[in-house]
């Protein structure tokens, strides 16, 4: 070899050396992989028999596998027992309790790496009920709710002594939801209602046996206004007991142009309350002449027997219309569970102001009437006085006129007797002679009115609403931007009329009126449409919740006010006051209104209906449950009607029908069939029941409402009630 190969040779072994070692330093070894695992949260208690999904997050693509242990085994299981990142596995809980249950997750590839929940107890599964009455009403609804630690809830069933037992809905829940049960339409005892866990069904809770009868056990006060046999307007008004079933004791007011009558109510058994063939509650009140039960008072009902029949309200079995059906008299109104904590015997109520409103007849010369206002007890509390500050009343007398008179400081409120029996004497003199109205108290809220022996000698009844005024009292805006329906009977010049409208109080400089006002008395022009209110103004006094509508007309009447008394309560009960025309009667503040649809007026209601054939032949009335279905624009069912014609007429389960067409408003347009006392086969050989044209002011979003017949077969004022 050559010098000069030699030294190529050595450079060139030099350089593959520098270049072995310039690759060595410049790669190293790869880190180890560090494997995490993370777990989803899990509740600290969980019930037997229970399901969980648990999730492992990890970066072990071979995945975890999964443990469980505990204090007590069995500790439960998990399936699948192995899962990749993000994939749950399902645990299921032991099914007995247990305590200190860890679930375990752990890396496939290093079972050192790993996660737990914290320590989990395994608790029994619990049911509970609400608490319900142990005695209802037939045809009642009654909400329910079971409380449990079951996350998948319960399921309901109802058994009772002889069926039909009612139904539950719906037929499973979740803890704390209500279902709702709806009693059967005949008595039954018995009843009892269970819900059952749906993870376990050993696991449930059961109520006491529950009474169905007629009426559920408790006092109750009645108010019925009509016709009688004798030619003349009546009101009656009491309150009686009913315990097992029977009624034990009661009394009442009755006041026709004949004189007033005061009167207890047999105990003995003769008074009953039942179911009629069709379902409908009826009771039977055998009158004693005075507090001689031996003798009934003869001058009352048949023989001394009043029958009303009724129709409980499905969204409170607590309330029922009612009408007496039997040949000595006919009229409309309410039966009310009677709160006995509202009073205190012996004790006047008051201090307390009271929204009121009474009408009937004048003594002596048939004359329409109708005052309302504002009874304000001032007095000491359990005096019972009223000095006249803070009240107020005015009254149509035979179309003459009276605003803003006032009571007299010999005025006052007795203090109840066992069954809330009031006597309010209201001195109104110089304006009208002494009055005293019997008033039997429902609750904290509401006292119904009848007139008894005075120096005024005439037939009213009537009610009277606890005034809770505002924050800040009633002001003169109290009533700014509301809406009220009202449903109003009386006379006017020519015969018997009713009215109803939907009256807003607009907010506006002039305080001016609109909504709609319908009317009829047989002589006005047919309405087939609300009729818009096309004047009026409102002002309200500070104060009292007196609201004055002056001016009002829909341009097809003459002119007219309405005197409003609000009770800070949504009610408004209202007079008319004009000099062709002496009305009066409820008022409620309109909610919903604006956003009411087809569906508003959807589901049970009770029905009571009062009114007048074309041949003004006598008053009818009529009561029974209906049920409408929003989405098709019509409801169907039956009344029990009472007619007193010349041979009085009563015709049990009338078929009804109706039609209605819906507005945002609140004032639907439609049709009832079956109320025509002239023009159906029931009550009239040969003849075909007709569609009678209505008019519905909605009340509320549940689609309680004032209907009023606008044409001219006769005149008829309907009520549809839920609640």
């Amino acid at each position: 070899m050559t010098f000069r190969k030699s030294i190529l040779l050595l450079l060139s072994l030099s350089m593959l050396a520098a270049l072995v070692a310039c690759s060595s330093s410049s790669s190293s070894t790869p880190p180890p992989i560090t494997i995490t695992v993370t777990l989803s949260s899990v509740a600290t208690s969980l019930t037997v028999d229970s399901q969980t999904p648990i999730k492992a997050t990890t970066n072990d693509t071979a995945g975890v596998t999964w443990t469980v242990t505990c204090t007590t085994s069995p500790c439960g299981t998990l399936n699948p027992a192995s899962t990749l990142t993000g994939a749950a596995t399902t645990y299921t809980a032991p099914a007995s309790p247990t305590t200190g249950v860890v679930i375990t997750a752990t890396s496939v590839t290093n079972h050192a790496i790993f996660a737990s929940t914290p320590a989990i107890t395994i608790v029994a599964i619990t049911v509970t009920l609400s608490s319900v009455a142990s005695s209802l009403s037939v045809n009642s609804q009654t909400p329910i709710t079971a409380t449990t630690n079951d996350t998948a809830g319960v399921t309901w069933t109802v058994a009772c002594t002889t069926s039909p037992c009612g139904t539950l809905n719906p037929a499973s829940t979740l803890t704390s939801v209500a279902t709702t049960y709806t009693a059967p339409a005949s008595p039954t005892t018995g009843v009892v209602i269970t819900a059952t866990s749906v993870t376990n069904h050993a696991i449930f809770a059961s109520t006491p046996a529950i009474t169905i009868s007629t009426l559920a056990d408790g006092t109750y006060v009645f108010s019925v206004t009509g016709w009688d046999s004798d030619g003349s307007p009546y009101h009656v008004g009491g309150a009686f007991t009913i315990s097992g079933g029977l009624i034990t004791q009661g009394e009442q007011d009755f006041v026709d142009l004949y004189g007033p009558l005061s009167d207890d109510i047999n105990g003995t058994g003769l008074s009953t309350v039942t179911t009629t063939a069709d379902g409908n509650l009826q009771i039977i009140l055998v009158t004693c002449d005075g507090t001689d039960c031996t003798q009934p008072d003869l001058a009352v009902g048949v023989g001394g027997t009043e029958t009303f029949n009724g129709s409980v309200y499905p969204l409170n079995s607590a309330k029922a219309a009612i009408t007496e059906y039997d040949a000595w008299a006919t009229g409309s109104g309410e039966l009310d569970t009677q709160d006995s904590t509202a009073f205190v015997k012996g004790t006047a109520p008051g201090p307390a102001s009271y929204a009121f409103v009474i009408g009937g007849i004048e003594g002596g010369f048939l004359f329409n009437f109708n005052m309302g206002g504002v009874i304000n007890v001032d007095g000491a509390a359990g005096k019972g006085t009223i000095s006249g500050k803070g009240s107020v009343f005015d009254a149509n007398d035979d179309f003459v006129t009276y605003q803003e008179e006032h009571f007299v400081n010999t005025s006052i409120v007795s203090a109840p007797d066992a069954f809330g029996r009031v006597m309010f004497t209201l001195d109104t003199t110089p304006v009208f002679p002494e009055m005293i109205l019997a008033g039997y108290i429902v609750n904290s809220k509401k006292i119904q009115l009848v007139e008894t022996a005075d120096a005024y000698g005439a037939s009213l009844g009537g009610i009277a609403y606890t005034q809770t005024p505002p924050a800040g009292g009633f002001t003169s805006i109290t009533a700014s931007a509301n809406s009220y329906v009202v449903g109003l009977n009386g006379s006017d010049t020519l015969a018997v009329l009713q009215v109803a409208g939907l009256l807003t109080l607009n907010a506006d400089a002039e305080n001016t009126i609109s909504g709609f006002i319908n009317y009829n008395d047989l002589n006005l022009q047919s309405q087939t449409a609300p009729s818009a209110i096309t004047a009026g103004n409102w002002a309200e006094d500070a104060g009292t919740g007196r609201v004055t509508l002056s001016n009002v007309t829909d341009g097809t009447a003459p002119s007219f006010t309405l005197q409003l008394y609000l009770d800070g309560n949504n009610h408004a009960p209202t007079i008319m006051l004009a000099d062709w025309a002496a009305v009066g009667g409820p008022g409620f503040q309109q909610s919903g209104g604006g956003s009411f649809a087809a569906a508003s007026f959807t589901g049970p209601y009770a029905m009571s209906a009062t009114g007048w054939d074309a041949g003004e032949a006598g008053e009818f009335d009529a009561v029974g449950p209906v049920v409408a279905a929003g989405s098709a624009g019509t409801f169907a069912g039956f009344s029990d009607v009472n007619w007193l014609t010349s041979a009085p007429i009563t015709v049990p389960a009338e078929n009804v029908s109706g039609t209605f067409t819906a507005a945002a408003n609140g004032a639907f347009t439609g049709t009832i069939t079956g109320l025509d006392v002239t023009n159906c086969p029931a009550f009239k050989i040969g003849a075909s029941c007709t569609a009678d044209t209505f008019i519905y002011y909605l009340v509320d979003p549940t689609g309680d409402n004032i209907a009023i017949e606008t044409d001219n077969k006769q005149i008829t004022l309907g009520y549809f009630i839920q609640k």
